[in-house]
């Protein structure tokens, strides 16, 4: 009888750690993950929009200097007029009396006897609308002028003066206390810079004077004499 319990006992306690055994070999699914075990998603702040860097601003020669003016023939800026086809020479003999300027065409006639002689594309001043008025506008003038004196050398290549200011020029500027300016010319490209020919136009440059290349002073020079009447339109 005790053999039999005894047998009894010990088949039971086999079964039971076979099973324990088997319950410990099968693979058990990972644990659920709780709220508080997940990590927060960081939130980044959307980053500012990029602003170009700004250029610092060179300094600038005095307005109105000979410095000044060549410092702009340098710069780049968009052209305000079209450079024509070259046209032929003047003849050496040629002689005007009369010259129209037309500031919104960029360009200046010669006439002989009421007919064209010859056209150039020119540069004006820097402030090119409306009437000079005092000095230092930067503006070229309107209105009917002469050629009253000429000069051949200058800071720029040959130079035929306009009679700017008029008795009535000077007067409107008194009245603002005012200076009316003057040293209005038609003239050739700075000294030195003769090789940028045609170039000079793409751009108005001047202090109020009207520029031409070198090689058209030069025929302008030989075929306009002291006296010769300047009309200068808008």
């Amino acid at each position: 009888m005790k053999f039999r319990t005894v047998l009894s006992a010990t088949l039971l306690l086999i079964a039971i750690g076979g099973g324990i055994a088997i319950y410990r070999w099968q693979p058990q699914p990972p644990p659920a993950k709780t709220v508080a075990d997940r990590k927060p998603v960081e939130k980044t702040a959307p980053e500012p929009p990029k602003t170009p860097e700004t250029a610092e601003t060179p300094e600038t020669p005095p307005p109105g200097s000979a410095a000044d003016q060549v410092a702009l023939l340098e710069t780049p800026a968009p052209p305000v007029a079209k450079i024509p086809i070259p046209t032929p020479p003047l003849p050496a003999n040629s002689i005007v009396n009369r010259i129209l300027v037309e500031k919104k065409a960029r360009r200046l006639t010669l006439f002989r006897n009421n007919k064209p002689v010859k056209t150039y594309a020119i540069a004006l001043g820097r402030q090119p609308e409306g009437h000079k008025q005092f000095e230092g506008d930067n503006k070229t003038p309107e209105g009917r002028y002469v050629i009253d004196a000429r000069k051949k050398n200058s800071s720029f290549h040959r130079a035929l003066h306009i009679s700017y200011p008029s008795t009535k020029d000077v007067a409107f500027a008194a009245r603002q206390k005012k200076s009316a300016g003057g040293n209005i010319m038609i003239h050739g490209l700075p000294n030195g810079m003769g090789a940028l020919g045609p170039l000079h136009r793409l751009r108005d440059w001047t202090a109020g004077c009207i520029a031409v290349t070198n090689a058209e002073i030069e025929e302008i020079w030989r075929a306009v004499p002291d006296g010769t009447p300047v009309e200068i339109r808008p």
